[in-house]
């Protein structure tokens, strides 16, 4: 029994080395035994300092660091105002850090601000209230936060912008003079492509819109990447695409000029009535894939000419040769992971499921996946239920939607999808061989580690991962850089 022993050691001094002690925060305001089940950063891109916020359901404790490491300040709060129960978004201005917060009908908005200055908080609730509009998203850009809307049945973004020291201001975009056609090559308003992604089919009076954060630099899996909306946050703006079964909207947004930039890309071409499709951006580049049940298409265009780089074609009865793993199936009835061996199953989920694609840089190669995971509803908004797997920092309480690493992380690590994963060379020529681990991976294999991870949440800080548990005996958060 030694040698197993010996082996076991071996392997787990192997895998601590991997990762590099950053920080130790000992929560010395924590009182009663209360778990602290929530973390979440706030990172201040000019000046490299960084909050970590820590959550008990009852108090949240800030802890404000310099890009030294230095100890700026920290204080114990009385938590977030009940009502609110999602936290969207931030800015930071010097030693204050004010975080935004909805209420789970998305209609109603406030604020808590955290000064580190004075160790104080202030609550603020907006006097607004949306009503004919739709929430889609927040976007933080240091020290402004977006919320921005729709108005229903039509193509007009609102941001209502908020700065520090300001009047909060409401401002516009009209995409009225855009075209946006459904699957039938209608003519429709923004609001109703987003809504049902050009699906004759709709969903009451589209309340909400589930759109997805993308880290596309991160690992990520098929259950992020299959949302027909997905928001790309950027520095000073975003990109938020809507998939239709033809076509690719990228609405490119700057937060600094609050303009805008509309392109339009086409899917690959499949002859079949019904076609289930999506899209991954990565750099300068759209990743697309489109199905049927007898045939799938992938392709990779530039984003800035339209120009195809890319096309790879698979029939149901074909191999497919351009793969590096086995078909896999997670998340079945009765097993949790299965390998399928015929194309024309893989395709026929494809075709029924929520696709997708996801791709992740590896040295100068590429890593791309291609899936799907299934849904009770597609279009419009279903409901998102708990779990880690999802954009939310926690069972109970509130929840965090602002950081797309760790939902990458915590959607990445229960992926529950049919899918392939797939290597290629700098150029797309495929190439033979393993998967290479990725960064997600090597934090899962740390993570593994402990006994428990309260609290996780992984950020980017500078060009590291972080990773970050509670440890419930010594009140000690610990972070990691990988």
């Amino acid at each position: 029994m030694k040698r197993p022993i010996l082996l076991f050691i071996l392997l787990l001094s192997q895998i601590i080395i991997s990762q590099e002690k950053f920080l130790e925060i000992n929560n010395n305001f924590k009182e009663g035994t209360r778990k602290v089940h929530t973390a979440f950063p706030v990172v201040d891109e000019a000046t490299g300092n960084f909050a970590i916020f820590l959550d008990d359901d009852n108090n949240i404790y800030g802890f404000l660091y310099s890009a030294a490491l230095d100890l700026i300040g920290e204080f114990a709060s009385e938590g977030l105002a009940k009502k609110y129960e999602q936290i969207i978004g931030y800015s930071v201005n010097g030693k204050e850090i004010r975080l935004f917060l909805k209420d789970r009908k998305d209609k109603t908005f406030g604020s808590i601000l955290f000064n580190f200055e004075n160790k104080s908080t202030e609550e603020t609730l907006y006097d607004f209230k949306l009503k004919n509009e739709v929430y889609v998203g927040g976007y933080s850009d240091a020290s402004k936060f977006h919320l921005v809307t729709i108005n229903k049945e039509s193509s007009i973004l609102n941001f209502y912008v908020f700065e520090e020291g300001s009047e909060y201001t409401k401002q516009s975009l009209d995409l009225s003079k855009e075209s946006f056609y459904d699957n039938q090559g209608a003519v429709q308003h923004l609001y109703t492509i987003m809504a049902t992604g050009g699906s004759e089919t709709r969903f009451g009076n589209f309340n909400s819109f589930k759109i997805d954060k993308i880290d596309s630099h991160s690992p990520n899996s098929i259950e992020t990447t299959s949302e027909i909306l997905k928001m790309y946050p950027e520095k000073h703006g975003f990109k938020l695409t809507i998939d239709t079964q033809t076509l690719t909207y990228i609405i490119d947004v700057s937060t600094e000029e609050l303009n805008y930039t509309l392109s339009t890309i086409e899917k690959p071409s499949i002859s079949a009535p019904m076609v289930n499709s999506n899209s991954f951006i990565l750099d300068d580049k759209i990743y697309l894939i489109s199905s049927s049940d007898e045939e799938m298409v992938f392709s990779i265009k530039s984003l800035e000419t339209g120009k195809e780089l890319k096309n790879l074609q698979v029939k149901k009865d074909e191999e497919i040769i351009f793969k590096n793993t086995p078909i896999i199936q997670e998340g079945g009835t009765y097993k949790d992971y299965r390998e399928m061996e015929k194309s024309s199953k893989f395709l026929r989920r494809l075709s029924k499921e929520d696709i997708g694609v996801a791709v992740v840089k590896s040295n100068n190669d590429y890593v791309i996946t291609m899936g799907s995971k299934k849904e009770m509803v597609r279009g419009g908004a279903p409901m998102m239920m708990p779990g880690f797997g999802m954009p939310m920092g926690a069972i109970v309480g509130f929840t965090v939607t602002f950081n797309p690493t760790f939902y990458a992380y915590g959607s990445y690590n229960s992926t529950k999808a049919t899918r392939i994963e797939c290597l290629f060379d700098q150029d797309f020529n495929h190439k033979s061989g393993d998967i290479p681990k990725n960064v997600f991976d090597i934090i899962t294999e740390s993570a593994d580690t402990f006994p428990k991870k309260d609290a996780e949440t992984v950020f980017k800080l500078n060009d590291s991962y972080i990773w970050g548990v509670y440890n419930k005996k010594l009140n000690q958060y610990t972070l990691f850089k990988f």
